[in-house]
């Protein structure tokens, strides 16, 4: 018999054995052999309790229950009664690690949320961050940013934002696009579907004029229905000749996990998850099986003929070749897989070094824009008087002339240092190449602080500068040391910022560079030392780890100090630091250098 955990079978079961029970008085038997019915009756019935409640006790345990929405490709994919996607998987990764199971069941975005803020659901794996959705759940570190775009069908004249006005554009309901729509003021011609896949199907078919999607997102969908006539927003430069592609200003989208509001036991566990499943490949790997089209390795039909050719043709030589051939065929299929790898872990340490790049971009922006900033009125007000001398009666004209040869000189330095400021933010945001070459320490120091010093002085920090006088050249990509200097010096700025939120006579910064030599090779050491409040032993072990930061989730990814580390060894170099908790942080840039005497 097989007992099931359900209320009604106990009650018919009890009933048949209490009926049994009554039956057994009204026969006539002895009275020994009833009672031995009676206690072997008694005994069933226990054991159909025992086996029928205990496990109702333990079997949701370590079970946590969560949702999907709409199929979201490629975060969440439904095929028939099949839920999967990159968020679900990467979900069910971290919980494997964490020990726990997850079920999912599959309802609406708005039920999603009233359930999650209820607490009827304890984790959801793709949810967007954002300040006001922060007021009624808890998120974990950000594991994918995504950016958004403007997506018409090929014969439109809809190429930037502005076009956008007076259109007829189609959202997902309730999504975050959604709610970017509102913010931009797109209420009045809103058209609000389901899924992506009503939208770009609509759009297809000539209704409406735009749709407001995720750039992965809508590209995915676009090769998965086949919509040859759909195409993203986009400009050309002046040449015509380049094809920029249209993003959203102001949509930034961090895909989270959300666990209910105050449960931070679970959202310990899976940030703690994450970094495991990072640090283990198993993220690159889901990364690149859900995201093909980035990664360049779309699996093809030819590319399954070749794979069940490995599978295959070893086992028929084996049965005709024999074991030398077999080993020679092993060796091959092991070193074209290492290259494979070698070449997809290289494709993917690119995108995060140039992910994080662009987080330090946008720190700097601010500062940067006031830099250029103070030299244009400069330029403005120097404009004016040599205008204002030029319309004056002659003779006063031919006495000004030197005061117009000294306001076009500051009008000449004011136009060097834009040029300056500009170029050396554009040299930092630019993918570099992979070749190494020679680079001067004080001009790379010097490019650095032309984007950092605004915000030094901004924050009323004393920045000391000591380089050797004869520091060695030093062979790198002078971008990736760049990136790793102003990732140092900004978080040295927000330890002081956070010690002293005002002006201090020990807000201090000091910058050093300094010839080495180790094991009689010759080597330089930058240093980057703060005043702050040092960094404490419970924290100091894991600051290289990927995703690991102590700043608020709005701030950053916690990828630069990993991402920095890994820079410095691949230069053959290393990064390392000493603190002392509330008195200071020294981090050392160790490179090897070239010995201009050698």
């Amino acid at each position: 018999m097989i007992i099931n955990n359900n209320p009604i079978e106990l009650i018919i079961y009890t009933y048949i054995i209490v009926f049994m029970l009554s039956k057994s008085r009204n026969r006539k038997v002895k009275s020994g052999n009833t009672r031995f019915f009676r206690k072997t009756a008694l005994l069933l019935f226990s054991l159909i309790i025992f086996t029928s409640i205990l496990p109702t006790v333990y079997a949701d345990e370590d079970t946590y229950k969560s949702a999907v929405g709409p199929h979201y490709p490629p975060f969440v994919v439904k095929t028939g009664d099949k839920i999967d996607g990159f968020s679900v998987e990467l979900l069910k990764a971290v919980a494997e690690e964490i020990g726990i199971e997850v079920s999912f069941y599959e309802t609406d975005w708005t039920t999603i949320k009233d359930e999650l803020t209820k607490g009827n659901l304890d984790v959801v794996p793709i949810v967007a961050y954002t300040q006001e959705r922060d007021e009624i759940f808890d998120f974990s570190v950000p594991y994918i940013i995504m950016h958004g775009n403007i997506f018409v069908r090929r014969d439109s004249d809809i190429e930037t934002e502005e076009d956008l006005i007076g259109k007829e554009i189609i959202v997902m309901r309730n999504e975050h696009m959604h709610e970017f729509a509102i913010s931009k003021n797109y209420t009045q011609n809103l058209i609000l579907v389901e899924t992506y896949e009503e939208a770009f199907r609509l759009l297809s078919r000539g209704e409406y004029d735009a749709v407001l999607a995720q750039n992965l997102v809508g590209q995915m969908i676009i090769d998965e229905m086949g919509l040859s006539n759909i195409k993203p927003a986009s400009t050309s430069d002046e040449t015509a000749q380049t094809v920029i592609k249209t993003n959203l200003e102001g949509f930034e989208q961090k895909f989270c996990f959300a666990v209910t509001e105050g449960d931070s036991e679970l959202l310990s566990k899976l940030n703690e998850g994450l970094s495991i499943v990072t640090a283990n490949g198993t993220f690159n790997r889901l990364y690149l099986k859900w995201f093909p089209f980035i990664s360049g390795n779309q699996i093809t039909l030819w590319d399954k003929i070749k794979s069940s050719m490995i599978i295959t043709v070893p086992l028929i030589i084996v049965l005709l070749i024999g074991a030398v051939i077999i080993t020679m065929r092993q060796i091959r299929k092991k070193k074209a897989e290492l290259e494979k790898s070698n070449n997809t872990l290289l494709m993917l340490e690119a995108h995060l070094i140039q992910k994080q790049k662009l987080e330090s971009i946008g720190t700097l922006a601010s500062g940067v824009a006031h830099e250029i900033n103070n030299p244009i009125n400069g330029i403005l007000n120097y404009s004016q008087l040599i205008n204002d001398i030029t319309c004056t009666n002659e003779q006063e004209y031919v006495t000004s002339c030197d005061s117009i040869k000294n306001y076009s000189n500051e009008i000449i330095r004011e136009t060097k240092r834009i040029s300056t400021i500009v170029s050396n933010l554009l040299q930092f945001s630019r993918t570099e190449k992979k070749s190494f070459s020679k680079a001067d320490v004080p001009s790379l120091i010097e490019g650095v602080l032309s984007l950092v010093n605004i915000s030094i002085n901004r924050s009323e920090i004393e920045l000391t500068i000591d380089i050797d006088e004869n520091i060695y050249d030093i062979n790198c990509r002078t971008q990736q040391i760049q990136q790793i200097l102003v990732n140092l010096i900004t978080n040295g700025k927000d330890a002081l910022n956070e010690r002293y939120p005002s002006y201090n006579e020990n807000k201090k910064m000091i910058i050093t560079a300094k010839n080495m030599k180790i094991k009689g090779d010759c080597w330089v050491r930058i240093t980057i030392e703060d005043h702050g409040s040092g960094i404490p032993e419970s924290v100091a072990e894991s600051i290289f780890d990927p995703f690991f930061t102590t700043k608020d989730r709005t701030e950053g990814t916690g990828l630069g100090l990993s991402i920095s580390y890994n820079i410095a060894q691949e230069h053959n170099g290393n990064l390392s630091f000493e603190t002392q908790h509330g008195h200071y942080t020294r981090f050392h840039l160790d490179l090897p250098a070239i010995d201009r005497n050698s």
